[in-house]
């Protein structure tokens, strides 16, 4: 029950009490009252948050959201102040809470038992200050894109929307899963919408939770500065282990993402015009649990990215061919339209993909000489140069898809093209 309505209705026994006449017995406990009056008395702070809470001065929790995020923090209810800092110490969680935070704690919990008021206190101050522009994008001259989030964790997006993951391929909650409706793996998917902590617009992950997402739009690819950017919400920030991958079977773990930190660079750890398709996120906090377990994620999006726009092979080409069918000039068609609005200065990469049927050496061949043929079909309405495109036939090693059925084979055999684009992407 949140606590300003607890409070109100601790003062109405109390009028009834005193309208009664002194030989009158004493009424029976009434259970509500006595059931709340046993959750103060074991909640420290919670007369005080009462207090506070009939009055309107804060946002109202319930005893029991109180209690847990005392035990999400790594402290106790019966924990002395200066123990409960010893403790998140001890535990690795002080990354949880700056040095500045954990002094005023000790200081407010000077009269013996952590004091969940000004934990709420300090909660309520680290999401005022990353609510602003956590949702939707800005326009700025300085980006080509939009820019995301505030202060230091600002982000220009070059692709701006299309930067971020578009698919959920897996979730594993992991053994200690958030409560509905904060397990939720679609919340990861899509520009960030984070308002509250409240507000079910993020997955929490949960203790050795594992996400895995995928771009379909676009791909991560390694560029100057920041490459990939995890937009991490709530009251805490959680350590979260880092993969990427081009078939979302072979994983490059890419690290540890450490406190506060949201963008990562892939420099040095991939080869130079590599993408990858595919992001695993895995909580590593220790201090994990209740309604909000694990880490936070609003949203994932690749900052070095490039577009990509699709095209099935069977629109195309005949089985086993590379030559074009004459239907195919109508997907090319529009094809060439939408890389033609992106202007002159961009760079292409046509990509022939195959499913697992055949051999190796016949299917990148196959490969290649279909991204030849779309290629020299679009080349003539497009203004680029030799240096501009690049041709690569990747055969069956790129797969989108199982190639175990039918469909998934359908979805492998494709020609991609990717587009970097210019100064300014054109929206």
């Amino acid at each position: 029950m949140p606590l300003k309505y607890t409070a109100l209705l601790l003062l109405l026994p109390c009028a009834v009490i005193a309208g009664q006449a002194d030989n009158t017995p004493p009424p029976k406990p009434h259970p509500l009252k006595a059931s709340t009056q046993r959750l103060i008395d074991v909640t420290p702070g919670a007369k005080q948050a009462l207090s506070l809470a009939a009055e309107g001065d804060i946002t109202p929790l319930t005893t029991a959201e109180l209690e847990q995020l005392i035990i999400d923090a790594g402290g106790s209810l019966t924990k002395h102040g200066r123990n409960f800092a010893d403790e998140l110490e001890q535990t690795g969680a002080t990354g949880q809470f700056s040095a500045e935070e954990i002094a005023q704690m000790v200081a407010q919990t000077a009269k013996g038992k952590v004091n969940a008021g000004h934990i709420r206190k300090i909660l309520q101050q680290r999401e005022a200050a990353q609510q602003p522009s956590l949702v939707g994008g800005r326009q700025s001259d300085d980006c080509p894109g939009l820019v995301y989030g505030a202060g230091k964790r600002e982000i220009c997006l070059p692709l701006a929307e299309l930067s971020f993951a578009d698919r959920v391929v897996a979730f594993t909650p992991g053994e200690k899963p958030s409560k509905v409706p904060f397990n939720n793996p679609a919340k990861a998917l899509g520009e960030p919408d984070y308002r509250a902590t409240q507000s079910p617009d993020f997955i929490s992950i949960g203790c050795d939770g594992e996400l895995l997402v995928q771009f379909t739009d676009n791909v991560l690819v390694d560029v100057a500065g920041p490459d990939l950017y995890i937009f991490e919400v709530g009251p805490f920030v959680e350590k979260t282990e880092l993969a990427i991958s081009q078939d979302g079977s072979s994983w490059l773990e890419v690290g540890v993402i450490e406190g506060a930190r949201s963008d990562v660079d892939i420099n040095g750890l991939v080869a130079a015009g590599e993408h990858y398709n595919y992001v695993r996120l895995r909580n590593a906090g220790k201090s994990c649990g209740g309604m909000h377990s694990g880490a936070d994620i609003d949203a994932i999006a690749a900052v070095g990215a490039e577009i990509r726009l699709s095209l099935d092979s069977a629109l195309l080409f005949d089985v086993g061919k590379y030559q074009l069918k004459p239907e195919a000039k109508t997907a090319l068609d529009e094809l060439l339209a939408k890389v033609a609005a992106y202007g002159p200065d961009i760079r292409v990469t046509v990509e022939g993909h195959t499913d697992s049927t055949g051999s190796d050496s016949d299917n990148k061949l196959l490969s290649e000489q279909r991204a030849m043929s779309v290629w020299q079909y679009l080349a003539p309405g497009l203004t680029l140069s030799a240096q501009q495109v690049s041709i690569k036939g990747y055969g069956e090693s790129r797969p989108v898809a199982s190639n175990d059925d039918e469909e998934g084979r359908a979805l492998n055999r494709r020609v991609d093209l990717l587009i970097k684009p210019g100064s300014r992407l054109k929206r």
